[in-house]
């Protein structure tokens, strides 16, 4: 990796942190405007390239996992890309271009995505900018990515100043406790139930410095018992196959990445929520345009102080998919996640799944049945019908945990 282009990535990133609102939608213009090329190169996309974004059409991400080959300005067919994408997590991967699987959702599908040496070399500059402080930059820091798979998008990050280190998912936690130990991170990147689990296991991380989320949502009474055991509030990085969508600032808000997606916020009835429709006005190889995600969207309307003009959302706490549909009444995931976690906290592993006609809540079974009864009774007075519970959660298996389930039919 170039280190000139990370740095160039990384001020352009940092001169757009200071830009109004009003300067970042005409900075997407201009980047709307430049990629108009590659859109002409990407057969699912060449009928409406010069076209106004408003007249694309939106995408469900269904579409685009079902034919890889329609969604790139390479020529590259989706056989080849799927092919790259495992010989990457398999660390056979070339310099020039790289495609990897995504962390997958709880049902098992998993996007691709494809990024050239410079888009590499841009998401790192983004990531850098927007996650740490200039300061750190200065000082030798050891990373340790603790997700799903590894690749070159995340290994480029390693240099003379960043080393590298990626601790799989499947390993028993214990494994990896002692592998971090060994290893000493001063950056540790990792789902929230990973973190949870390691601070069970009383892992004791004496050198880091900054800790990050990742993968899976993280609830209010999750963000406070990681951060009392590791000693500092763990900050989100929300980011999908779609795209780096947007990170947690120092003052603790999370800001999508209004200086290099265009992000529309479509309003999900019944709720005070939203659907994405996320445009990369970034990325040329594998172009993303006006696709629906399925993550369950709420702004945050106060104010933040760290000055970067993207708007701020709350922490997201589920998909649009898992919206619960009761008695002609809409019951989003963060309504979930705040009745029970207000009895259980985040000591007990849970996970509710409502249909039609029935509510159920699953806890880990070391859970104390009062203190299920007690959720169960939070359950019923938001849907307002009766809960069945039990003690028979086994420990999360990849490649996402899932706690709050529709499963109508």
């Amino acid at each position: 990796m170039q280190t000139k282009r990370v740095l160039a990535s990384w001020l352009r990133t940092r001169r757009a942190m200071a830009l109004s609102a009003a300067d970042l939608r005409a900075l997407r213009q201009r980047q709307w405007a430049k990629l108009q090329p590659a859109l002409a190169r990407t057969p699912a996309l060449a009928a409406h390239a010069g076209k106004p974004l408003s007249q694309f059409p939106i995408t469900p991400i269904a579409a685009l996992r079902g034919d890889y080959g329609a969604w790139n300005s390479l020529g590259l067919g989706d056989a080849d890309l799927r092919k790259l994408a495992d010989a990457s997590e398999s660390g056979e991967g070339g310099e020039d271009l790289t495609a990897g699987w995504s962390t997958g959702s709880s049902g098992g599908a998993r996007g691709l995505f494809v990024a050239s040496t410079s888009e590499r070399a841009d998401y790192i500059g983004q990531s850098l900018a927007r996650l740490l402080p200039f300061s750190a930059l200065l000082r030798s820091q050891r990373l340790a990515l603790h997700l799903r798979a590894s690749n070159a998008l995340y290994s480029d990050a390693g240099g003379k100043r960043l080393r590298f280190a990626h601790f799989p998912l499947d390993r028993p936690i214990h494994e990896t406790a002692a592998a971090l130990a060994h290893y000493s991170p001063t950056i540790l990147i990792a789902p929230p139930s990973r973190l949870l689990a390691l601070a069970r296991a009383g892992s004791s991380l004496p050198q880091l410095q900054f800790l990050f989320v990742g993968s899976e949502p993280m609830s209010d009474a999750e963000r406070d018992c990681i951060a009392v055991h590791f000693g500092m509030r763990p900050r989100a990085i929300f980011q999908a196959t779609e795209g780096f969508l947007g990170a947690e600032c120092r003052e603790g808000k999370l800001h999508l990445n209004d200086h290099a997606l265009e992000i529309e916020l479509h309003p999900l009835p019944g709720t005070n929520g939203f659907y994405p429709v996320i445009t990369d006005l970034r990325r040329a190889s594998q172009p993303i345009v006006r696709v629906a995600g399925d993550d369950f969207i709420e702004l945050d309307d106060q104010p933040c102080r760290c000055r970067y003009a993207g708007r701020v959302i709350r922490a997201v706490q589920g998909r649009v998919t898992d919206i619960w549909h009761i008695s002609g009444h809409r019951i989003t995931p963060p309504q979930v996640v705040a009745a029970v976690e207000a009895e259980l906290g985040a000591l007990w592993r849970w996970q509710a799944v409502a249909g039609a006609d029935h509510t159920g809540l699953s806890v880990q079974p070391d859970c104390p049945p009062e203190v299920a009864r007690r959720a169960c009774a939070a359950l019923e007075r938001l849907t307002g019908r009766s809960v069945t519970f039990s003690r028979d959660l086994p420990e999360w298996t990849g490649p996402k945990r899932r706690k709050v389930v529709w499963a109508d039919g």
